[in-house]
């Protein structure tokens, strides 16, 4: 059993946006599939680095949609990317340094990023995106 199921409520309604959220919700499941196997150790730098190459991707592909369209609050949506991006470099640097745990804390940051970011901060830009191709 998945510990994250896509539902309609995470959806923004822009097909591409929305497949790559679900990349996003299997990396919730293979960390939690890990932890419950007691393999997260072996297969957490995997995982970061999987979602290091997601986030260059997925916030690249939404950014590109700001600037083209002219997003009203592109500026701090990017703030808020950013501070994605550099919380997955500690991440991933903790874990190069060996710290126990590591898992838990990836597992976190990753329930924080579909609570707050996906289903808070990316829905305020559903109503401006709603007419226009995002690719």
């Amino acid at each position: 059993m998945n510990l994250f199921e896509w539902t309609p409520a995470i959806s923004v309604g822009i097909n591409t946006i929305d497949d790559q959220h679900k990349k996003l919700i299997s990396l919730i499941n293979d960390v939690s599939d890990a932890m419950k196997a007691r393999k997260a150790k072996e297969v957490i730098g995997d995982i970061l680095q999987q979602l290091s190459d997601y986030t260059v991707y997925h916030f690249g592909n939404e950014e590109r949609a700001f600037d083209k369209y002219q997003y009203p609050d592109r500026a701090n949506h990017k703030i808020a990317h950013k501070s994605y991006v550099d919380k997955i470099g500690e991440l991933i640097e903790r874990n190069n340094k060996g710290e126990l745990g590591i898992s838990i804390s990836v597992l976190d940051f990753l329930m924080d990023w579909i609570t707050n970011h996906i289903m808070k901060t990316d829905m305020l830009y559903v109503p401006f995106f709603k007419d226009k191709e995002i690719g």
